[in-house]
């Protein structure tokens, strides 16, 4: 015997929409019947010396840019090159990138581990990697390939930095990235090379050389960074940037525009954090159409009475920015060629920007964020932002707040704004993801689907379709015990060897975008509500690739239903009860579809009658008719039309009263009345009632019912009548009696306490 396996949580994620939909009811054998999600898969893999933290695809090799290293591997994860970036010797007299060596043995010397910050590929001036680092103020490197040979970022290094002799000299341009954090993003704009940068910042930068928001343009010399205006960056003040902070978890570019989305408090004085996208034109070098709101992912349950619950999840974790199949395009109102923002959220503990693990999956189109940030530029939900100009700027002092925000017309006499009013979406998955924590996300489109991949905090790695409807992951295995990174790669996605490229501390994996096999699927129905592109198919009692099932009659397109057990297992002779079935296969044909209409649930050779609005494929709910005959021990059969399967532990009985005791009671009621039989505790439902007045239930048992008498008003003689579903019996009476009285109490006081009869005796 196997032992019984644990609960993983991602067993739990995958279930839970599932579950609680049970209410308490065949929860053990939808367990039983649910995929397999702790199978282990032989996938290609890579393991670094250090911890890697950027990763970048280019011509058919894979860039890893790690703590100290940078790696070249080739498609099938094979390292074919490395370059050493650290750890760094560092001096306070030292430059960027200057040989210190000499400086060793001087005081204020330290070797320090480079940590890779941004791993980027330029193809317009050179075919050129550029890796920047924690190092030396954050400057970069360029590493030139060599013709032919992608995979050589040894031979041709140049340090992107060049000493500033002017006044530009103190905003370093060329001080690229932050050791708190950084999003940098690379575009070409009008035969030029730009990078938009976003940086955590605080206190502890003395030269206040890093910027919270810049953009500068990569010199034609390539050995330096220029700002082309005193304009080209925006910092936090000094005095909110330990108090402010701003984390940067996402940059993209669409259209005209560039997009950062940030995790930030939601004002000055807040101890709130919440979500932000921040927006300005490409070709806006002086940063004037800068704008942000908020964004929110949020869930919303209905409860009784038609009032709902509304959940936020207010810190994004990870994005990713693609286009969605048909299908979800459809459902959410945009074309197949709009840009989305797929974004993984979670609720953050109290006053904090620490995640909990409850997590929702909400998808931001970038027409709906434009359209936006138009409808609302002229409102009263707009201001200026006081974390980078204070409460008493000329621009927060009573200014109206009006811009052309629709376009890229920015003039130099417009200034940033913030809008209050924050668009929200819902939860795509309607809660699936409330007990875990999500910290990746990637899509790619196969035929009309939007697939995602999804990453967890403790290493699970799960695909699921997109989609309104309830949707569960059709992948789900433990990948690592390392968190999954935000930073991803999708490969080929419209080919059969499409992959993603997953990253779990050190360890960097190749997973197949169409899925890894079929015989992690334990039933019928999971078999063949699997998405189409995964060719699972159901063939002789077992889940496998539509190729590999021989024969025709083998390849099934409808499930043999499997019963597991029946609630309640006996009936009364007269029918009424509530039949509950549990078990798998359903009711469920190929495409993902149920279909009751050929579905019957017999009682020997009786229907019972199907309620289908509270049936799934894990359970059948019907009523059950009377016994037709004298054969009390009957077979339950489930049948879908072509195939029948039976079940025969289900007795129809004949519940009886054979004695109550006490047979009297006072009529002020409150008396426990035991009445004793036969077959008590068939049935759904049962009542007690004596003289028309409800006996409240205290605890059933197959041979005794016990209960509380109600009062009655005049003493008498009432007959005891037991409902059980539909059948009726009246056996026996109980007679109440007048209350008894108390006349006199003797003794009338005592010790205050028990004393020993000993020490009274002396």
């Amino acid at each position: 015997m196997k032992p019984t396996a644990m609960l993983v949580p991602g067993f739990l994620i995958f279930l839970l929409a599932l579950v609680q939909n049970c209410k308490g009811e065949c929860k053990e054998a939808l367990v039983k019947s649910e995929m397999d999600v702790n199978r282990k898969y032989p996938l290609p893999n890579f393991i670094a010396e250090t911890e890697i933290q950027n990763i970048i695809l280019h011509n058919n090799h894979i860039f890893l840019g790690a703590v100290n290293k940078i790696y070249v591997l080739n498609e099938d994860l094979h390292n074919v090159s490395e370059y050493k970036t650290g750890p760094v010797l560092e001096h306070p007299d030292c430059a960027p990138c200057q040989d210190c060596s000499h400086k060793a043995n001087l005081s204020g010397s330290i070797w320090k581990d480079n940590v890779n910050k941004a791993l980027l590929v330029d193809t317009y001036y050179d075919d050129q990697l550029i890796s920047c680092g924690s190092v030396n103020r954050g400057t970069c490197q360029r590493h030139v390939f060599q013709p032919n040979n992608t995979a050589d970022i040894q031979s041709n290094v140049y340090c992107i930095y060049s000493p500033q002799m002017d006044e530009e000299s103190l905003q370093c341009p060329d001080c690229v990235v932050s050791t708190l954090g950084t999003k940098v993003l690379l575009s070409e704009k009008e035969r030029f090379i730009n990078f938009f940068v976003g940086n955590t910042i605080n206190s502890s930068d003395p030269d206040n050389s890093l910027h919270s928001i810049s953009v500068r343009r990569l010199k034609e010399t390539q050995d330096g960074f220029k700002f082309l205006t005193d304009q080209s960056y925006i910092d936090v003040l000094p005095e909110f940037q330990d108090s402010y902070p701003i984390k940067y978890i996402h940059a993209f570019e669409s259209s005209d525009f560039i997009y950062f989305l940030t995790v930030q408090r939601e004002t000055l004085e807040s101890q709130t954090y919440h979500t932000r996208i921040i927006r300005f034109c490409s070709v806006d070098s002086g940063l004037h159409s800068y704008m942000e709101m908020p964004l929110e992912c949020i869930l919303t349950e209905k409860r009784r009475k038609r009032s709902t619950r509304e959940e936020v999840f207010n810190i994004l974790q990870a994005a990713y920015v693609s286009k969605p199949g048909a299908h979800l395009a459809k459902q959410i109102g945009v074309g197949p060629n709009d840009d989305i923002i797929f974004g993984v959220f979670a609720q953050s503990k109290p006053d904090s920007s620490e995640p909990t693990k409850r997590s929702a999956v909400c998808a931001f189109p970038i027409k709906f964020v434009n359209d936006f940030f138009n409808k609302i530029v002229n409102k009263n939900n707009v201001k200026c932002l006081q974390h980078f100009y204070g409460n008493n700027h000329k621009h927060c002092f009573n200014r109206t707040f009006l811009r052309n925000s629709s376009g890229c017309e920015a003039r130099d006499d417009e200034y940033r704004t913030e809008f209050t009013t924050g668009l929200q979406r819902i939860d795509l998955f309607t809660g699936q993801f409330k007990q875990v924590l999500l910290t990746s996300i990637s899509t790619f489109i196969k035929g009309n689907l939007t697939i995602a991949n999804l990453g967890t905090s403790d290493g699970r790695f799960m695909q699921v379709v997109v989609s309104r409807g309830q949707s569960t992951p059709h992948v789900n295995f433990q990948l690592d015990s390392h968190p999954v990174s935000p930073e991803v790669i999708v490969q080929h996605p419209l080919n059969t060897d499409g992959f993603t490229l997953v990253i779990t501390g050190k360890k960097i994996t190749k997973i197949p975008l169409n899925g890894l096999g079929c015989d992690h699927f334990k039933s019928c129905s999971q078999c063949l509500s699997a998405p189409s592109f995964v060719q699972c198919t159901w063939c002789h009692n077992q889940c496998v690739k539509s190729e590999e099932c021989v024969t025709e009659l083998g390849n099934q397109d409808i499930c043999l239903p499997t019963i597991y057990e029946i609630l309640p297992t006996s009936a009364p002779l007269e029918g009424g009860t509530t039949l509950t079935v549990c078990g798998w296969d359903f009711g469920l044909r190929k495409n993902n579809k149920f279909d009751f209409r050929k579905t019957k649930v017999l009682i020997g050779n009786e229907s019972c009658i199907l309620n289908t609005s509270e049936s799934t494929t894990n359970k059948l709910k019907c009523t059950v008719g009377p016994a037709k005959n004298l054969h009390f021990n009957v077979s339950i059969s489930v049948s879908n039309g072509r195939e029948a399967t039976q079940f025969n532990t289900f007795s129809y009985v004949d519940p009886i009263i054979t004695n109550i005791s006490p047979s009297y009671g006072p009529k002020a009621g409150g008396t426990l009345l035991t009445l004793t039989g036969k077959y008590l505790n068939s049935g759904n439902s049962r009542c007690i009632s004596i003289g028309g007045k409800s006996c409240i239930l205290k605890s059933v048992s197959h041979s005794s019912l016990e209960c509380y008498t109600p009062p009655q008003t005049i003493p008498n003689e009432y007959p005891i009548k037991m409902k059980i579903d539909l059948a009726n019996r009246e056996a026996y009476s109980f007679t109440y009696k007048e209350d008894p009285v108390v006349h006199e109490i003797h003794p009338t006081k005592s010790f205050l306490r028990h004393v020993n009869s000993a020490l009274i005796q002396r």
